[in-house]
Order: C-alpha cells, then sequence, then structure tokens
C-alpha cells in the first residue's frame, strides 16, 4: 500500500484542507478520495483538479499538512 496526501481538494470554507489516502496506486488514491469528497457534500477531481502527493516510508519523518498560514 502506498500513503498519498491532498492538500488542495475542494473545500466547504476558505480555510485549508489536508487529506490522507491509503491505496495501492494513485488511481485507486484518487477513487478513494472522490468517493470521500462526495460524501461530504464536496465536488470530486473532475468538477475540482486537486494534486496526490506520494509519501515516500524509507524513513521516519513527520509532514505538516497545514500549519493555519496563508
Amino acid at each position: 500500500m502506498k500513503l498519498y496526501v491532498c492538500t488542495d481538494h475542494d473545500r466547504h470554507w476558505p480555510t485549508g484542507v489536508a487529506s490522507v489516502i491509503i491505496a495501492k496506486n494513485e488511481n485507486e488514491a484518487k477513487e478513494l478520495l472522490n468517493k470521500a469528497l462526495v460524501r461530504h457534500g464536496l465536488k470530486p477531481y473532475d468538477e475540482k483538479p486537486y494534486v496526490l502527493h506520494k509519501v515516500s516510508q524509507n524513513k521516519p519523518k513527520a509532514i505538516i499538512l497545514y500549519d493555519g498560514d496563508y
């Protein structure tokens, strides 16, 4: 399984967003995130494109997805 993060998908309010997706590949990650977005009343990739970032799991790390600064 691979780990992906997304910080630019559709949102309800003009604040940051951050989602974590665990999937076999990027296509599955996008499908899973699209379904989750729609369940939350948000637009999927086809209506509001976003970028998935694959997170390497080769070494320990901390990733700040959103620190509140725009």
